[in-house]
This record gives structure tokens, C-alpha cells and sequence, in this order.
């Protein structure tokens, strides 16, 4: 009899974030053992990939306790999780689920529906502690009191299950893990497409175009490299996700033109052939002011490529002294500096022992024997 595992999802996104990692994880799961389903909210680019994998996916209501985006936020989800806990109660007894694994902290229903209904449930958190802390700590007390095991991606994640001396013992932490993929696309020139020598050297970010992801810092970055190395060009690719951060795009856009940037910095837009693009760039550049677990760190590494990153979240974590620069986020002169100092040194080893880092610690198969075991442990504990 297969173990029926219930994932939840509370964000139907269109660009990777949760979607991207828990694809990794249903493609790694021994299909003769488990037996997947997937819940979202609607309809997104993704569910044809979940389908692709074998999991069955159902659409449905759910409830998340974030942060407010209008002043009737908490009634509506209110309402919301009376509905989604109901609708989870059915897909529950429908499909004789074994266990449920619900993404992102603020998401409320799977949780409790398992702690009441005596069904092993697991809840990962994407999130890192931010202002108001007492918000985040009181959601991560929730996430504690209705989970048999919260898995974290970073050491930064665990603060928002400590309440002064206690510390929850539920906390197991995993890294993100990516499926290692030969390849060399020979179709693409990118260097030829953006019309520049061939002597030109790349730094590439891919990153959805949101305030979080500081771009801006690295459009300044540009302006000081420019003047000081004009080989060195940047490729941004990506693009917005969301209405309200169109906006953003535009007035990135702009401070490109009024810095001049023209030949020097390259927006893309959002592209199928990211893969290609990181195995025809020199150096991965992350000017990110928040990031938990930055997914894209770990395939520019599956590239070869070393890493200039700013200091969020797990990224400390990730990028090592002889793998890239950490420099200090919202400060574009340091990240300018990094740069400089890494196309000065023999960066193509500070990417290979990236690579070598990658295989040894950020592997899908990693990823999923570690989240496997947690399941185990759980069902066993049920049992």
C-alpha cells in the first residue's frame, strides 16, 4: 500500500519560488512507495509539471496569515480557513491521506485539520523573521503547536520558533536540493544576441523583478564598474510577477537609461533557456535585500559559476570563501567592489569548487532522502 501524502500550496505563482522546490521534491520521491497530490488555490503554469510527475493536483480554497494586504485581510482568511479546513477534511478521507506537508508559515488548514484528525503533518517554512517579530513568532507558535516536525532552510529561520529560552524541538533543517543536469546548449550565443565582443565578460542575476531582489543596487554597481572595466557587461533575467511590481520594472528601467547603461546592462525579460544563459555567463551576481534560500544560487553553481551574493537569509549558508563574495546588502559600492575583486581573481576555481560544493551538499537526492526521513519518522511515531 503506497503512502499518500497531501502537499500544500497556498500560491499560485508563475515564476518558480515554492512551486520550484517542491517540484524537485515530488520528482525525487519514490513513486513505488509515495503517492502524491498537490492542493493550490488555481490554476498556474506548474500544474501541468505536477501532473507531468504523477501527482494528482485539486484545486480548493485556502487561508494564509500573512502579511495584511487590505484591512478586511484577516476577516476574509478567517472565513477562508473555516472553508479550506472542511475541504481539506474531504480530500483527506477521499484519498485516505497518510500525511500532510503544507508550505510557507502563514498557511492555516492542513495543519489543523491533521492535528485533529490524528494524521502526521509537516510544515516547511520559506520565511525569514522580519518586523513586527512578534507577528512572525506567534504564526511560528502556531506552526509548532499543529505540526509534528517544521523543517526550516536556514539557521535565520529557526528565530521565528525560539520564545526566549525555548526553542521548539520540532525544527529540523533542510537545505534545498537541485537534480544535476549535463548539458551544453551550442544554439545559443548569447554574447551575439546582445551584440558584444566575444571578449565581453558576463555577470548574470535571475531574479523575479521585485523591491526585494535589488536590482537597483546592482544598476548602481554598474554605473562604478562601467567606468572602471568596460568588458564587463551585466544580463538581467526576469521579470515581474505580480501587478503591483510593475512599478518597480519601470523605474528600473528608467535608472538605466538616466545612469547610461545602454550597453552595459541588458534586461531579458523572462526567459525558457536560463540553463544556457548561466553556462555562457562568467560570474552569478545576487544583489537580493531578502532571499531565504535563493534556489537560482544553487544552479548557477551546477554551472560552474561563482557567486557575488549579498548577506540574506541562507545565503552564508550556501556560498563559501572558496565557492564567492558575500558582501553586505543595500550597499551597491561593496557590491561593486566584489565584483572588481572577483574578475580580478582566478574566479573559474572559486566556480568549480562551487560545483563541487553543490554535489556534496545542495543535491536533489539530498533534499529528498533528508525530507523522506523526516516522513519516517513521523509515520513511524503515528504508527
Amino acid at each position: 500500500m503506497k503512502i499518500k501524502i497531501l502537499y500544500i500550496q497556498p500560491y499560485a505563482s508563475h515564476v518558480g519560488g515554492v512551486d520550484s522546490v517542491l517540484l524537485q521534491l515530488i520528482d525525487g520521491l519514490n513513486k513505488d512507495v509515495y503517492e502524491p497530490y498537490v492542493v493550490l488555490p488555481n490554476p498556474s503554469p506548474y500544474v501541468e509539471k505536477y501532473e507531468k510527475l504523477g501527482a494528482k493536483v485539486i484545486f480548493e480554497t485556502l487561508a494564509v496569515f500573512g502579511k495584511p494586504t487590505s484591512w478586511y485581510y484577516y476577516f476574509e482568511n478567517l472565513y477562508k480557513l473555516f472553508v479550506s479546513i472542511n475541504k481539506i477534511k474531504q480530500i483527506v478521507k477521499k484519498y485516505n491521506i497518510d500525511l500532510i506537508h503544507s508550505h510557507k508559515m502563514e498557511l492555516m488548514g492542513g495543519n489543523i485539520v491533521g492535528k485533529f484528525s490524528g494524521i502526521p503533518t509537516v510544515q516547511t517554512v520559506h520565511e525569514l523573521p522580519r518586523k513586527p517579530l512578534i507577528a512572525y513568532k506567534f504564526v511560528g507558535l502556531l506552526n509548532h503547536i499543529f505540526n509534528d516536525k517544521v523543517i526550516v532552510l536556514c539557521e535565520r529561520s529557526k528565530a521565528v520558533l525560539e520564545w526566549g529560552k525555548y526553542k521548539s524541538k520540532k525544527v529540523e533543517k533542510i537545505y534545498n536540493g537541485i537534480k544535476l543536469v549535463d548539458g551544453n546548449n551550442k544554439n545559443l550565443d548569447l554574447k551575439k544576441e546582445l551584440g558584444l565582443e566575444q571578449d565581453a565578460k558576463l555577470a548574470v542575476t535571475v531574479a523575479r523583478l521585485s523591491p526585494m531582489k535589488g536590482i537597483e543596487y546592482l544598476l548602481n554597481a554598474a554605473t562604478k564598474i562601467k567606468d572602471i572595466d568596460k568588458s564587463i557587461k551585466f544580463v538581467i533575467v526576469g521579470d515581474v510577477a505580480f501587478e503591483h511590481e510593475k512599478s518597480y520594472k519601470e523605474d528600473l528601467i528608467k535608472l538605466a537609461k538616466a545612469k547610461s547603461l545602454e550597453n552595459t546592462v541588458f534586461f531579458l525579460g523572462l526567459r525558457r533557456d536560463v540553463p544556457e544563459i548561466l553556462e555562457q555567463a562568467d560570474v552569478f551576481v545576487l544583489p537580493s535585500v531578502y532571499d531565504i534560500f535563493p534556489t537560482v544560487l544553487l544552479e548557477a553553481m551546477s554551472k560552474g559559476l561563482p557567486i557575488v551574493a549579498s548577506d540574506v537569509g541562507g545565503v552564508p549558508e550556501m556560498v563559501r570563501d572558496n565557492t564567492g563574495l558575500i558582501v553586505s546588502p543595500e550597499n551597491s559600492e561593496e557590491l561593486a567592489n566584489g565584483l572588481l575583486k572577483m574578475f580580478s581573481m582566478d574566479y573559474e576555481k572559486f566556480g568549480l569548487n562551487g560545483k563541487k560544493l553543490l554535489e556534496n551538499e545542495f543535491t536533489q537526492e539530498i533534499y529528498v532522502r533528508k525530507t523522506v526521513e523526516v516522513y519516517n519518522t513521523i509515520l513511524n511515531v503515528k504508527a
